[in-house]
């Protein structure tokens, strides 16, 4: 197996299944009510093949993101139907985006604007000491982030969830070492995984201290007349700012995610997706043999 292909695998855990993705090819295995895995294979458009400049570094990172959003979405309502055994229900791409919406907005909601209102009242100024400003922001942030996996972790429903999450890490850990996928094989290997969307997430976090400490500094520097706005205008002013610039942190987190699965052993990557790697430790259980029987039937669908 190349390295390529190694880094090719992806996937995600739904309701009593795993989604398992090669390239175009997505797999997904969900055990119904009924003991009995259900798979459902299909290719999927590349968007990347239409503009290829999509593909470009710095560009494909955004793609990704969105991309997986809206194929995790429609896998999640897949799953849950074949799990309690209804009729597949099909989502309109405007009732697709409705959620995408709302899950953006509790997102930035929780993990955006709750860390820069509180670093406010800690009493510290973004525009004073940019870089003190954004280090506090960002270790709140990842504090509720850490809160909110672990008190979401403790529901049943969820902890599943977290178990077949473990499942899906075993079984790509498995092939990517080249062993047989059997189930003996995948319970020897870790739940854990480099490039595990848990730590895409401590990445943009952590990459965010860094380049958000520039927005306050350069906002002044090309607006000279900025410093003189109201307020409660400035702060709305740099914290839309903080939104639009997420772009650009997504993009160079997942290029060092990328680089972190690549080269396992660099000690450097080591230590900068260890953080990330930590929290697996709350974002993935270890699954018993059903659920990696699962995992497995997914990723041989796909390779």
């Amino acid at each position: 197996m190349s390295e390529q292909q190694s880094l090719a695998i992806g996937g995600q855990a739904v309701i009593e299944g795993v989604l398992m993705r090669n390239k175009e090819q997505i797999a997904i295995a969900v055990r119904n009510e009924k003991g009995k895995i259900i798979l459902k294979k299909e290719t999927i458009a590349s968007i990347t093949k239409k503009y290829p400049f999509l593909g470009w570094p710095f560009l494909r990172g955004v793609v990704a993101f969105f991309q997986m959003m809206i194929i995790g979405i429609k896998a999640l309502m897949y799953s849950t139907n074949i799990a309690i055994g209804e009729k597949e229900e099909h989502l309109s791409g405007w009732e697709i985006a409705g959620l995408i919406g709302v899950s953006l907005l509790f997102s930035l909601g929780i993990f955006v604007l709750a860390p820069y209102i509180m670093t406010h009242f800690l009493g510290f100024d973004e525009r004073t000491a940019p870089v003190t400003f954004n280090i506090i922001d960002g270790i709140i942030k990842m504090f509720l982030f850490v809160m909110y996996v672990a008190i979401i972790g403790n529901m049943e429903d969820i902890r599943r969830v977290f178990q077949y999450h473990g499942a899906e890490h075993k079984a790509v850990n498995c092939y990517e070492a080249g062993k047989e996928l059997t189930v003996k094989n995948v319970k020897l290997f870790s739940t854990i995984h480099p490039r595990c969307g848990t730590s895409f997430i401590m990445f943009v976090m952590i990459v965010g201290i860094f380049i958000l400490a520039a927005i306050a500094p350069l906002t002044s520097a090309i607006v000279p007349t900025f410093e003189g706005l109201p307020f409660f205008v400035q702060k709305i002013v740099l914290f839309l700012l903080r939104i639009v610039f997420l772009l650009p942190i997504a993009s160079v987190s997942y290029e060092v995610l990328k680089l972190a699965g690549t080269y396992r052993t660099n000690k450097v990557l080591q230590v900068v997706n260890s953080p990330g790697m930590l929290i697996q430790k709350l974002t993935t259980k270890e699954p018993d043999e059903k659920m990696i029987e699962v995992a497995i039937r997914s990723l041989k669908a796909v390779v």
